[in-house]
């Protein structure tokens, strides 16, 4: 994965660069968004690092250039304390993800592995629907395994043809990433946000997963996702085999945007990625839904 990192502080730069070298990845490092605007026409990053405050440039502008070249770039903001309303901002402008400073090396690794997955299994050929494709439908089932998510993405981004522009298939990919692997981690396995935590930090996830998948019942769960695409919209219904949880109290934190310190990150992400998202039932079971934004991409 071609990794860009724009960061004005040294020393956080050079944290960063370390982290993703011992991860083996690519990486190009940049003082400031000037400077960062330059190495992405050049490099053609497939993720990019940025700091929100920097001189020159800072990170939202160079967010908003990067958006206007109509890239499939990740991008993920880092926040440092009280900056939390600049990330909010970052959302609308079509920011990704975000991280906090001081960056853990745990969290970042996370989110550097989740994305080379996605990264990996995105097709590089899209097949064009000649004419429009009106109507869509259709229901799958998976096993409770996270390696099948990125897969699973693949093909229901596949899925909705030439409907989306580019930039709203970042949206929808990233989105769906997000609440399959919830609906396997916290759904199926019933893994709190504190037991995924610990495990990060001691480099035992894989084993946690192992563990619960030990359990005869929660490796016999199914992940199911029922789609629906029209000319207007696509809707996507994720239903997992768990207990569920309190997701009227989760609601309320989503609508007062106050889930930075929360467990429900993904889901406070999804509120920007998606055009509704809507969690029903006991809990195992979230509606989402993107409407078509007219200005598609034209061909090559």
């Amino acid at each position: 994965m071609k990794i860009l990192i724009v960061e004005d502080d040294l020393a956080s730069r050079e944290y960063l660069k370390n982290a993703i070298e011992i991860e083996g990845h690519e990486y190009r490092a940049a003082e400031n968004g000037r400077e960062g605007l330059e190495f992405f026409s050049e490099f053609k990053p497939d993720l990019v690092l940025c700091d929100i405050q920097m001189p020159i440039m800072d990170g939202l502008e160079l967010l908003e250039a990067v958006r206007g070249k109509k890239s499939n770039s990740i991008f993920i903001m880092i926040t440092a304390f009280s900056t939390e309303d600049y990330a909010v901002k970052a959302f609308h402008l079509g920011a990704n993800n975000y991280i906090k400073k001081p960056v853990r090396q745990s969290d970042l690794i996370e989110l550097l592995q989740k994305y080379d997955a996605i990264i990996k299994n995105r097709r590089a050929i899209v097949a064009r629907v000649p004419g429009n494709l009106l109507h869509r439908e259709f229901i799958i089932e998976f096993p409770t395994h996270t390696e099948m998510v990125p897969k699973v993405v693949d093909y229901l981004i596949n899925e909705t043809g030439n409907l989306f522009s580019s930039d709203d298939k970042i949206s929808i990919e990233l989105g769906l990433v997000e609440l399959l692997t919830n609906a396997i981690e916290h759904g199926n396995l019933e893994i709190s946000f504190q037991e995924k935590s610990e495990a990060l930090k001691a480099g035992k996830l894989e084993q946690l997963y192992e563990d619960r998948l030990a359990n005869s019942k929660m490796a016999a769960r199914k992940v199911r996702v029922q789609f629906e695409m029209t000319r207007n919209m696509c809707t996507w219904i994720i239903e997992d085999e768990g207990v569920g949880f309190d997701w009227k109290s989760l609601q309320m934190d989503i609508e007062q945007e106050r889930l930075f310190d929360l467990n429900g990150r993904g889901i406070f992400i999804c509120k920007f990625l998606f055009d509704e998202i809507e969690y029903f039932g006991k809990g195992n079971q979230v509606r989402i839904k993107k409407l078509v934004n007219r200005t598609i991409d034209s061909e090559d």
